[in-house]
């Protein structure tokens, strides 16, 4: 399978690094590129992966080391395990303060979940600044903002970067689009409330977690608010029909990949509706049902 990822210049400043659609771990990332820095928008999740990526941000601005800075928007791996190669180049890296414990806690590879032995060195980066209120980062000449999520989304730390000069978004995995979100780690709620506070924060091109390019006129915010509303909606019963549920969504939303977070999704909702705690175990085996064992991965 090809994984050959996709170039954007979104302005003159701003870079999108699109991986293909569908597929664990194939997130996006990107850069944003002053007269003296560049600002890394996350990395990705083997080490290879990550040096290729590093590769086109040196090819396109020429800075390397210092020059370099990353934000990561979660810690979830695809994101952060390559951000050690930032910070082993002399660059530094930004992120939440959640994301900062849980990145040091790491690297998260879940081998009861995933069947894979290809991430290479992801040793867990250290954080050099957390960013707990909104920031703007000087990059010489352009400016990124980073804004910390003030809800539990789809991480209890979230963070967004605003490129206000090229009118460009980077959601981190607050959007999905043509994916199954994964609410495993966040809560529907709060993040239906996070992307209407997206819709507030000017843009012409939002670069979302997975999936394609997003311009005016996208209904894809709209499109992933309508499944957490469902979500929502149908387990605040006290006992739903987790499988009919789950037949419901993989029918009503059959064009988006990895459907088998949809039961992981009902079961943590369900269970943050009524004041539970989610069993972890439960929603993996009820996501690895399908498969009959560990996800195998094509990364």
């Amino acid at each position: 399978m090809s994984h050959s990822p996709l170039v954007h210049a979104l302005g003159s400043a701003t870079r999108a690094y699109e991986q293909p659609t569908g597929g664990w771990f194939l997130n996006n990332a990107g850069w944003v590129t002053g007269s003296e820095r560049t600002l890394v928008v996350d990395t990705l999740a083997t080490e290879a992966r990550s040096a290729r990526l590093l590769d086109a941000v040196r090819e396109d601005t020429g800075h390397d080391g210092d020059r370099l800075l990353a934000a990561i928007t979660h810690w979830h791996g695809d994101h952060a395990h390559g951000a050690n190669q930032i910070a082993r180049a002399g660059g530094r890296v930004l992120a939440t303060g959640h994301s900062a414990e849980m990145i040091a806690a790491g690297p998260h590879l879940y081998e009861m979940v995933f069947a894979f032995d290809g991430w290479g060195d992801v040793t867990p980066a250290k954080i050099d600044e957390v960013v707990a209120e909104p920031t703007t980062v000087e990059l010489g000449g352009v400016s990124a903002d980073l804004l910390p999520v003030p809800w539990v989304a789809h991480t209890a730390g979230d963070l967004v970067v605003h490129v206000p000069a090229d009118g460009v978004l980077f959601t981190g995995d607050l959007v999905f689009v043509g994916v199954v979100p994964l609410v495993m780690a966040g809560a529907a709620a709060g993040w239906i409330q996070a992307l209407d506070w997206l819709t507030t924060l000017e843009h012409r091109h939002l670069v979302p977690g997975h999936g394609p390019m997003q311009g005016t006129g996208s209904t894809a915010v709209a499109d992933l608010r309508a499944y957490l509303s469902w979500l929502l909606e149908v387990t605040a019963v006290d006992s739903p029909d987790f499988a009919a549920l789950d037949a419901q969504a993989r029918e009503r939303w059959s064009t988006w990949s990895e459907g088998e977070r949809h039961a992981v999704n009902l079961i943590k909702t369900h269970a943050d509706q009524h004041g539970a705690e989610a069993d972890v175990p439960t929603m993996a085996m009820a996501m690895l049902k399908p498969f009959g064992g560990p996800i195998k991965l094509d990364i």
